[in-house]
């Protein structure tokens, strides 16, 4: 710590000037890294009391802002975790503090926090600052400030991915660190297959706009075992520690035990990707049967009978290596009614181009080998399916062959 320590002055300020506003306690709760078993970090927390009784964040800053000293509590606030943090913290642990985004556009008070974090003597490449969810009228001064923080080497954080006003488009102009995805995902996703896999997804996305995601709210292990399995940088929640105001470094995590990587998580294996399911083998072997026979000659609706005969199986078509479709679907009499297009125009197959799905581009750079797509949904339909296709040459021609098998179908024995 310096010898100039703002922290001592700012609070001196605060009770001076406005001695009515909650006193100020800092409570930690580890965000853990999944890959080293091992808290990466801390989120600082208020724990404030105010008229000699125990009150939570939103009242206690709620009296912050009817006193009009809302960007001096959140100064203060701020400052007490990075003193409390550098009593405890090693030489990697990183600090996670919440910010207002009024406080972090203001003209005074965010140069000025900015000063007194610097002058803490914590880096700031170890300290995330975490934008909170709420609405800013002028988001262009929210992304300007943020890049001036980032300059000074403060690393950014998004709060609350997936509820309210934090959405994607919000990552796209913020470029943060990290992102924190909402507890009510987490939630959501253990008690559907289908969310789960939706949940799998989103993290992909995220990964591929740059960004680490944490996983908050855990509090059972299966809520645990599914943020590893979405492949989640961070978890942070009860199942693993609850906030407290005594960090001891040398104390593990509760929950699942996370030396040596608990095999439970490392190797969780509930959302596997569609073309590694042990129960598409079937599908996989009489798709093969089809393209075989249809390379050899056979009408379509011959070839492709051991397919179709698969209990979720719903049709297979023929596309010309532009994706233009040839001919119309051939599909089995049942699951009639899980053919009915959403809108009606979809319904019309031949003709139409699939040059742009994913099972069709990669089918052609991978040709002769049968390819499975991850799940999406299918226009001939209001379900999702998954699709084998496979790109082959006849007669100097090339062609995609693809094969459509209900998901939903097939992931109830999944679930």
């Amino acid at each position: 710590m310096s010898a100039f320590d703002p922290y001592d002055s700012i609070l001196a300020m605060i009770d001076d000037q406005a001695p009515g506003l909650p006193k100020i306690e800092s409570a930690f709760q580890p965000v853990l890294s999944l890959a080293h078993g091992a808290a990466v970090g801390y989120e600082a927390l208020l724990r404030a009391t105010h008229e000699n009784a125990p009150c939570s964040p939103e009242a206690a800053f709620g009296v912050a802002r009817r006193s009009g000293r809302y960007g001096e509590y959140e100064r203060a606030c701020t400052l007490h975790h990075v003193r409390r943090f550098a009593r405890f913290a090693d030489d990697e642990s990183v600090l996670f503090v919440n910010l207002h985004p009024d406080v972090l556009v203001d003209a005074v008070h965010a140069p000025a926090l900015a000063d007194e974090l610097i002058e803490s003597g914590v880096v700031p490449g170890r300290v995330v600052i975490e934008i909170l969810e709420a609405r800013q009228e002028t988001p262009a001064a929210l992304v300007d400030a943020v890049e001036r923080l980032r300059e000074r080497g403060f690393l950014i954080a998004l709060d609350d991915f997936g509820a309210g006003l934090t959405n994607l488009g919000r990552v796209w102009d913020l470029r943060p660190d990290v992102v924190k995805l909402d507890r009510e995902l987490i939630c959501k996703a253990v008690s559907s297959y289908r969310n789960a896999r939706s949940l799998l997804r989103l993290v992909d996305l995220l990964h591929d706009i740059g960004t680490f995601i944490v996983i908050e709210g855990i509090e059972t292990e299966e809520q645990a075992m599914l943020s590893a399995d979405c492949d989640a940088d961070f978890v942070q929640g009860y199942f693993f520690a609850r906030p407290t105001t005594e960090i001891d470094l040398r104390m593990p995590l509760g929950g699942v035990p996370m030396s040596g990587r608990d095999a439970r998580l490392t190797h969780a294996r509930r959302l596997r990707r569609a073309g590694d399911l042990d129960e598409l083998l079937p599908y996989r072997l009489a798709f093969g049967a089809f393209k075989d026979a249809w390379c050899a000659g056979a009408p379509a609706d011959q070839a492709a009978r051991h397919f179709l005969a698969c209990e979720w199986a719903l049709r297979v078509f023929v596309l010309d290596d532009t994706g233009q479709q040839v001919g119309e679907n051939i599909e089995p009499e049942r699951h009639h009614d899980l053919r009915s297009a959403t809108f009606p125009l979809l319904a019309r197959r031949a003709g139409a181009n699939w040059s742009k799905r994913a099972y069709f581009r990669d089918a052609l750079v991978r040709p002769g080998e049968t390819i499975v797509s991850e799940p999406y949904m299918s226009s001939s339909s209001k379900h999702l399916c998954v699709t084998l296709a496979a790109h082959v040459v006849v007669d100097g021609r090339g062609f995609v062959l693809g094969g459509d098998v209900l998901f939903e179908g097939l992931s109830r024995s999944l679930a």
